[in-house]
């Protein structure tokens, strides 16, 4: 990108973060995931059932795959931008690519490509790559593959972003807000402050679905992690997934709470609420009391849209 055009980037986020009232530097961007496959109607719906237009909207991708056309085209003509979900598998079957050919140079190619399709939109693009690595249930893990791996995957993918001079790309380091198991330590995994511009945070209030869970309030979920990243690294945060599930509590109080919260942890520019029905019930129907504690929530204006202007 010529420089120009990098100063347009920056200015316009700097219109990001003082928008809507709030004092320069505060706010919070709006986010959510839709669907697999957003589409321009579902971004127009949030926006009506909740009185915001979501900002940021989340999608997956395994390897080997590219972004839709379509949904590029639907997300930026809504005035949104894409949070894009690069998983190093093939997620259908559950089952990893050979990092290490990846580390010898056997992608690059694809990567190369990747990388300049999100260069052509030409618009902030943010980019998680291998989530959650601490965790134990993706084959990226720390424990699977080992800390100082993940970190040469991560500084390699980067690297060839690099060389074909990407700059619309905003980097991710996205963990979840528990290490599992609990000598899976995220910051063993962590590349560098060089090559990370976000830290991402995904935590969820599994409530009584599951036999191991319990009901737990976004502060139980994010503090303690919060905190620990922000002294750690410096770096301004997303709440890269979260959401309640319905069992086990009061969910309209819940995200109350949640946006209550985020209201108080600085740091915090942008979120992504899971508003869907998975793997369990995540969603916040607008007509139910919990969508209606999201709505006047949201209402607040330190949580932000974006505009086609600002972008």
């Amino acid at each position: 990108m010529r420089k120009a055009s990098a100063i347009i980037v920056a200015l316009g986020l700097c219109v990001l973060w003082s928008s809507c009232g709030t004092k320069k530097g505060e706010g919070c961007l709006t986010g959510a995931f839709l669907a697999d496959v957003p589409k321009s109607y579902s971004i127009e719906k949030f926006s009506i059932d909740y009185g915001k237009r979501p900002a940021l909207i989340l999608i997956f991708l395994d390897w080997g795959k590219f972004p839709d056309g379509d949904v590029v085209r639907d997300v930026y003509d809504r005035g949104s931008m894409l949070v894009v979900t690069w998983e190093p598998w093939q997620a259908k079957e559950k089952k990893a690519i050979d990092y290490d050919a990846v580390l010898d140079g056997k992608s690059e190619a694809y990567i190369r490509e990747f990388a300049l399709k999100l260069k052509s939109i030409e618009k902030t693009v943010f980019l998680r790559f291998a989530h959650e690595m601490n965790g134990n249930w993706y084959p990226w893990s720390g424990q699977k593959i080992g800390g100082e791996k993940y970190q040469h995957l991560f500084k390699y993918v980067r690297k060839i972003f690099a060389e074909v001079g990407v700059e619309n790309v905003r980097w991710v380091f996205s963990i979840n807000t528990e290490n599992v198991p609990q000598g899976n330590a995220y910051r063993d995994c962590y590349p560098g402050d060089r090559f990370v511009d976000y830290i991402g945070l995904d935590g969820y209030n599994w409530g009584t679905t599951q036999s191991w869970s319990r009901w737990k309030s976004f502060r139980n979920i994010f503090s303690s992690i919060y905190e620990d990243v922000v002294r750690r690294y410096k770096k301004p945060v997303i709440i890269s997934e979260f959401s309640s599930a319905s069992a086990g509590g009061d969910k309209a109080l819940w995200i109350e709470g949640a946006l209550q919260a985020m209201r108080r942890m600085p740091a915090v520019k942008g979120f992504i609420l899971f508003n869907v029905d998975k793997e369990a019930d995540w969603r916040f129907p607008p007509d139910s009391a919990s969508g209606q504690k999201l709505k006047s929530g949201l209402a607040n204006p330190y949580f932000q849209r974006v505009s086609k202007k600002s972008l």
